[in-house]
């Protein structure tokens, strides 16, 4: 009896991000961030919440903010949930958010 050997299978993955659409662009910003509504986005990573404590504690002396709004997500490694993002777009002027490390 002949046994033949099966050849290994290689998968080849590409880490790479597609390129940017030609059309992409920054999104405005505002002349000013006085009487803006601040979202601040953590991203789970450890120090995360403590950046973001420090850029609203310096951001705070030179603005008058509306309000400020925190979101957390919860998983580092995967993208912001919708509900979020939708949360904090449609209550906010402007977002910042935070890597930690």
């Amino acid at each position: 009896m002949v046994v033949e050997a099966t050849k290994p299978v290689l998968t080849v993955l590409d880490p790479t991000a597609p390129p940017l659409p030609i059309d992409a662009r920054m999104a405005g910003r505002p002349e000013s961030l006085n009487g803006k509504v601040l979202g601040l986005l953590d991203n789970h990573k450890r120090n995360a919440s403590d950046l973001l404590d420090k850029v609203q504690d310096l951001l705070s002396e030179r603005y008058e903010f509306a309000k400020v709004v925190r979101r957390s997500k919860m998983d580092v490694s995967r993208p912001c949930p919708e509900e979020i993002v939708d949360d904090l777009a449609a209550q906010c002027d402007v977002v910042i958010t935070a890597i930690g490390d």
